[in-house]
């Protein structure tokens, strides 16, 4: 083989996309029980019912007076009704002792049991003591000021569905029925490998001709946000035998192998001839009609996804958002992770290659502060000012943000044109 062959099969990339999920297994990963505090992020394998009512007991919403509504009926400030005080306050944690009879009110707090006999909460704003007794200046209807058991949770109901990432809002309605474990979709743990004799660890003092490991860091990081776990297996140098007993050993102990670098056809690009070593099937695309990112490689053995991200970090989280972000979703429970955009105008003419997809990097600025050379003009709208740096910069994506997906057919974007911006971050 010429070891400087350049792709034969370089595909569209929604081609690339129906070959590599054909081959791979992306079901939701098995359940397992968490804590609720190790809960957030995570997806729920299951509904949970809650086991209590809530409210528990009948509550009283005011600091009042728990009443009987019929003794308050034609009360004014004209002609307030008077009532007598029983001789319990009832406070929250407290369960009443004295049921309220005809004629009767006990003193109660915001939260606290409605004690027996009384159907209503008078607040406190809307009576009067004077000598002992209780002045009501309106009345009110059975059922005034009081959350009764279950009206907010029954017991029984579903009050969180499988499927179901868990943000704080649904960790609150978890621990508001007492629930304390969940059942939720794995993590899936994913092997991070980085491989050159050029890349050094930072930290490392730098050397000439060497560049330090950014990819792996972006990768655990973007791994993370995505909610899986990342393991960083480290850089392995262009030595055939350790690459492969790294990916053997990866593919053994973890839910997909990444690989950042090596993926060209050079005579020091090793990654894609340890992959093409993989069975079942191995390789199925090498090489994607992108911009940047055209020589990804996508494989999968048994199933199990196999992935080498060009080495350059800009053709690396393109290319890793594009074909690695939704299997990772998908493995971790999520049925959809809506990707956030917004609308733009162009600043100026770009002109795109034919034939392939094309990321373009972009800096967003209102319009009422940027310059307006491109003719826009309408108020504060988002100008989109691509960023010039190659895939090789680390620059050009940290400071994005967001990036225009310039479809294959599409030859110039025009100065003014509406773009969507995929944000990042």
């Amino acid at each position: 083989m010429d070891p400087q062959q350049q792709f034969l099969d370089v595909l569209d990339r929604d081609e690339a996309e129906r070959r590599f999920h054909a081959v791979i297994q992306a079901a939701p990963l098995e359940a397992e029980w968490v804590g609720l505090d190790q809960a957030l992020g995570r997806v729920l394998a299951d509904d949970v019912a809650s086991p209590v009512d809530v409210p528990s007991f009948d509550r009283s919403n005011f600091d009042g007076y728990a009443v009987r509504a019929a003794d308050t009926y034609g009360a004014s400030e004209q002609q307030p009704r008077r009532l007598t005080l029983t001789k319990e306050t009832i406070a929250t944690a407290v369960v009443p002792q004295i049921a309220v009879k005809p004629g009767c009110a006990s003193t109660i707090a915001t939260g606290a049991m409605v004690p027996k006999g009384a159907d209503a909460i008078l607040m406190v704003e809307h009576a009067e003591m004077r000598e002992g007794e209780l002045f009501l200046h309106r009345p009110i209807t059975p059922g005034f000021g009081i959350a009764f058991a279950g009206t907010d949770i029954a017991r029984g109901e579903t009050v969180l569905w499988r499927g179901q990432s868990l943000t704080s809002r649904e960790t609150g309605v978890a621990a508001a029925v007492g629930i304390t474990r969940v059942s939720v979709r794995r993590r899936p743990r994913i092997a991070i490998i980085s491989t050159g004799d050029e890349i050094i660890e930072p930290g490392h003092t730098m050397r000439p001709g060497f560049v330090y490991d950014s990819n792996a860091r972006i990768l655990a990081d973007a791994l993370r946000e995505l909610g899986a776990e990342p393991v960083v297996v480290g850089i392995v140098s262009d030595d055939h035998e350790h690459l492969r007993a790294c990916v053997q050993q990866g593919l053994a102990s973890y839910d997909m192998v990444l690989l950042s670098g090596g993926t060209s056809k050079g005579a020091g690009d090793i990654s894609y001839r340890v992959v093409q070593e993989l069975t079942d099937p191995g390789i199925v695309v090498h090489g994607v009609a992108l911009k940047p990112g055209k020589p990804i490689c996508l494989a999968a053995h048994h199933g199990k996804p196999v992935v080498i991200l060009p080495g350059f970090p800009t053709s690396a989280i393109f290319t890793f958002h594009e074909f690695v972000a939704p299997v990772i979703s998908q493995l971790a429970g999520h049925s959809h992770v809506p990707r956030e955009k917004v609308s733009a105008r162009m600043a100026f003419k770009i002109n795109s290659e034919i034939g392939r997809t094309e990321y373009l990097s972009v800096h967003l600025v209102k319009s009422s502060d940027a310059d307006t050379a491109a003719n826009v003009s309408a108020d504060k709208e988002l100008i989109a000012y691509p960023m010039g740096k190659g895939s090789g910069s680390v620059t050009t994506f940290s400071h994005a943000d967001g990036f225009v997906t310039i479809d294959r057919y599409v030859e110039q974007v025009e100065a003014g044109a509406v773009v969507s911006v995929q944000l990042l971050g």
